[in-house]
């Protein structure tokens, strides 16, 4: 009843979809527990994977354990940035139960949060954090015993970190180091009677301190810019658009990259990929070295992307806008007996949380607002949800707070004037299937007004679950 319960919680009133996946496609490990090794990339697009049919893409680590499991083409955050992303990671619930709405070093999540580091401690197992760290709350107040981190972003090389609680440069490049303090934690791990969670987060493929990636000569002299495909909405004028966007930070910071020119965006993405490239190859080090241990068959893997990045589509960069490529992110789930699948629900980061402790076979807090993906994979959906509710409560990188709905078709965005939330400014409306690239509003079209008016019911119904349930 409780995992009906979780499901129903985001499910709407339409839900109904049949299951994708005719046939059981996971099996849980009898003995002892699994281990889980929850690699969240940063700033990575959906589409920024050679598995998810990206010809510039080179990820053959990542490509090798979407081939081993599944993979979630429809993956969305429930707020694009870094921060919020983390803790919603964490902690299975939205920033606005949470207390993280926004990215800073003093994000503070509320003391009474659990994330699923505190459950599986209590269960017996070893933890694990090592890269990127952005919530106030430290690494071990959130359930972390084996912790090597560093704050926010910064020098992609050389980086100053905190090793197991003592300061130090990480000579070289920085996903070189986390992935040894990784493969050093899975070593030492191994030697334990007790199975293991690793939350390895890398910098990359985030921007470094100077607005540019810093890719391994070697790798970025693969990237040709004239190969990279500009996105069509480059030059868009935003009309349609909330009129603040012109001169918000997301337009003004594209400028100063020079996206109005089609080959400073090459040039970005041929960097951009490059660096994905580096990461990658990092990633595949902990892979092998899983392997080599033998663990294959008792470790679950997840990868997600914290948040997605624009890169000139509508003239932006960055992320926090409710557009599909800042708030859609590549997900993978991966490990003992998954069939490789490629799965279309609609599924969110706060439903790692819970997956985790399902695949664990631990219970799931009831606070919890995810809903384990285990029903997806083992092709009984069910009601599962059939659209969520994307939430930005507080200015972030001068964007406005806004809250969107996003169904499998349409996707609907209300625009306040400020954090009162007292006022909307502004309303968007779209076609995702008629209109995947966001181009046409239509909020005002006589046509979609009984849809918009379901779409405003939903968005409705969803903030009032989700404050039920702080």
């Amino acid at each position: 009843m409780q995992g009906a319960t979780r499901r129903h919680f985001m499910a709407t009133a339409a839900a109904g979809i049949s299951a994708l996946l005719t046939a059981r496609t996971v099996a849980r490990p009898a003995v002892r527990r699994p281990n889980f090794i929850f690699i969240l990339t940063d700033d990575q697009r959906h589409d920024a994977m050679s598995c998810a049919g990206n010809r510039q893409a080179r990820t053959p680590n990542l490509d090798r354990l979407a081939a081993r499991g599944a993979r979630f083409e429809n993956a969305f955050v429930t707020l694009s940035i870094c921060s919020p992303s983390r803790a919603a990671c964490l902690t299975g619930r939205y920033g606005s139960a949470n207390g993280v709405t926004y990215v800073a070093n003093e994000a503070v999540m509320h003391e009474t949060e659990r994330t699923f580091a505190h459950i599986l401690q209590d269960a017996g197992y070893q933890t694990a954090m090592v890269g990127k760290w952005h919530i106030k709350n430290s690494p071990q107040s959130c359930g972390f015993d084996y912790v090597t981190y560093f704050m926010s972003n910064g020098p992609q090389w050389n980086r100053k970190v905190n090793e197991r609680g003592r300061t130090k440069t990480a000579l070289g490049f920085i996903e070189d180091y986390n992935a040894a303090q990784a493969v050093d934690f899975i070593q030492e791990a191994s030697r334990k009677n007790a199975p293991f969670v690793l939350f390895l987060c890398t910098q990359l493929v985030h921007m470094d301190h100077t607005f540019d990636w810093k890719p391994k000569a070697g790798t970025l002299a693969r990237y040709n810019p004239d190969d990279m495909p500009v996105p069509d909405t480059f030059d868009d004028d935003l009309s349609g658009r909330p009129p603040y966007l012109k001169n918000a930070r997301s337009r003004t910071q594209a400028l100063k990259y020079g996206y109005d020119k089609k080959r400073n965006i090459q040039t970005h993405l041929a960097r951009y990929y490059a660096a994905l490239e580096d990461t990658d190859a990092a990633i595949g080090k902990v892979l092998r070295t899983v392997s080599a241990k033998g663990l294959d068959e008792s470790t679950y893997y997840i990868v997600m992307g914290d948040n997605g990045w624009l890169m000139g589509e509508h003239g932006f960069t960055s992320k926090v806008l409710p557009y599909e490529n800042s708030i859609r992110v590549p997900m993978i789930l991966a490990g003992p007996r998954i069939k490789n699948t490629v799965d279309d629900h609609l599924v969110l980061n706060i439903d790692l949380m819970p997956t985790i402790l399902d695949l664990a076979d631990l219970p799931i807090p009831e606070n919890v607002q995810g809903c384990s993906l285990m029903p997806l994979l083992e092709g009984r959906a069910g009601d599962w949800r059939t659209s969520f509710l994307y939430e930005c409560p507080r200015s972030s990188l001068g964007v406005k707070p806004h809250f969107a709905v996003r169904t499998a078709r349409y996707k609907y965005v209300q625009t306040f004037e400020d954090e009162t939330l007292d006022s909307i400014v502004f309303e968007e409306l779209y076609d995702l299937r008629a209109d995947p690239t966001e181009i046409k509003n239509l909020a005002r079209d006589p046509d979609h007004q009984q849809m918009k008016k379901a779409l405003i019911a939903k968005l409705k119904a969803h903030r009032e679950r989700i404050a039920a349930t702080r």
